[in-house]
């Protein structure tokens, strides 16, 4: 369990210390991208620090006792965010899935886990980020929910 732990802090640290270029690789794909159209026309360096913001506390997110209120109250947040800039929800869910895979992309682009052993172990990051991305989808849905009364 502890060297998983290892790996996931091998990951989370390197999403911090990365968490600019990452968030600007996010961004250029964002707006670039069929599926999300929308964010064409949200300024370069709100979306920017958006995806820093995300990368610089996935750390917090990932060893929180509280875990799903605070991923919660952070996408809460990012959904009210995309909400006022006329992003339409479908949007808003796919940048999301966007700004996980571009951790993943940046990480095996910067060959953060070399080996197979190390790939496999860093599995337990992975999941554990698909979890919490899991719960912002929810988070983000019910605030749009929310906001669309």
């Amino acid at each position: 369990m502890a060297m998983y732990i290892a790996y996931a802090d091998k990951l989370l640290n390197f999403a911090e210390q990365h968490a600019r270029d990452i968030a600007q690789q996010w961004q250029k794909a964002l707006i670039t991208n069929s599926k999300t159209p929308s964010y064409k026309k949200v300024r370069e360096f709100k979306l920017v620090n958006q995806g820093e913001n995300f990368y610089k506390n996935l750390k917090k997110f990932y060893f929180d006792q509280n875990t799903y209120d605070v991923v919660s109250a952070y996408f809460s947040k990012f959904a009210e965010d995309q909400f006022y800039e006329s992003i339409p929800l479908d949007e808003a869910i796919y940048a999301l899935i966007m700004l996980r895979r571009h951790l993943w992309v940046y990480a095996e682009f910067q060959n953060l886990f070399t080996s197979a052993l190390d790939q496999y172990q860093a599995s337990d990051g992975i999941n554990r980020t698909v979890l919490l991305t899991d719960y912002a989808t929810i988070a983000i849905i019910k605030k749009y929910k929310e906001l669309s009364k």
